[in-house]
C-alpha cells in the first residue's frame, strides 16, 4: 500500500474524549498510514541523513488512562530501538502534523546533543534566522510559546543546553509545524514535504 495523506477525519480523532474511543481509532483510522508514510520515507530520508534508518511507529502500550495527544512514526539508525538516540519524528496531532528532531530525557546520545549545542550556538542560531519556520519546543517565549528565528541566539540556545545537561527530565524537540488544512490539500504529497523539512533541520539531527 501507498500513503495517501491526512485528512480532517484524521485529525478529529484527536478530539475524542474517550481513551478507549481515541485510541481504538487511532489504531485503526491512523496507525496504519504512519505505517505506509514510514515505508515511503525510509529510503529518501537515510539518503536525506546520510545512513541507514528504520522507522518505528509509535505503539503507546504503557498508556491506560490518558489518550495522546499525539502520534507519530519515528526514524532511527537501530532497527530495535529510536528512544535511545537522536531521531527524526512525523507527528499527527489535532492541529497539524510536526517534522521533529527529537531527544528523549532518559536518551543515551542526550549529553553529547547538549554539547554540540553549545559548541555550535552561533552557528545553530544563523540557521534558525534563516528558517523562521523551525520551533524549539522546549525553549519558551513568557506566554509559554516555543521560540523560533531571531529569538533564538547563542545565549538562549547555551542555556538551554545547560539546562538539558543538568535537568534530568528535560528532553529536546525541534522541528517545524505543517498545518492539517495544509495537509489535507497536500495528500499523498506529504512524504516530500516531510523530506523537504528534514533537510532543513539536518544540522540540529548532526548534532
Amino acid at each position: 500500500m501507498s500513503f495517501e495523506g491526512f485528512h480532517a477525519e484524521d485529525f478529529e480523532i484527536f478530539e475524542m474524549e474517550g481513551f478507549a474511543e481515541r485510541m481504538g481509532a487511532l489504531r485503526q483510522c491512523v496507525k496504519p498510514k504512519l505505517v505506509t508514510l514510514g515505508e515511503a520515507l525510509v529510503v529518501p530520508l537515510s539518503k536525506t541523513l546520510g545512513e541507514t534508518l528504520y522507522p518505528h511507529v509509535a505503539q503507546h502500550l504503557r498508556r491506560t488512562v490518558n489518550p495522546p495527544v499525539e502520534t507519530w512514526v519515528a526514524f532511527a539508525r537501530e532497527k530495535r530501538a529510536y528512544k535511545p538516540f537522536v531521531h527524526v519524528r512525523a507527528t499527527i496531532r489535532e492541529e497539524c502534523v510536526r517534522v521533529l528532531v527529537f531527544v528523549e530525557d532518559y536518551a543515551d546520545e542526550k549529553e553529547a546533543f547538549a554539547n554540540h549545542i553549545m559548541a555550535n550556538a552561533a552557528t545553530l542560531s544563523e540557521l534558525f534566522a534563516k528558517h523562521p519556520e523551525i520551533l524549539a519546543y522546549d525553549i519558551h517565549d513568557v506566554d509559554s510559546e516555543p521560540l523560533r528565528g531571531s529569538t533564538l541566539t547563542p545565549e538562549v540556545l547555551t542555556a538551554f543546553a545547560e539546562r538539558l545537561r543538568r535537568v534530568k527530565g528535560q528532553h529536546a524537540i525541534f522541528g517545524i509545524p505543517i498545518p492539517k488544512a495544509k495537509v489535507s490539500k497536500m495528500g499523498s504529497g506529504l512524504p516530500e514535504r516531510v523530506v523537504k523539512s528534514v533537510k532543513i533541520l539536518k544540522p540540529l539531527y548532526c548534532l
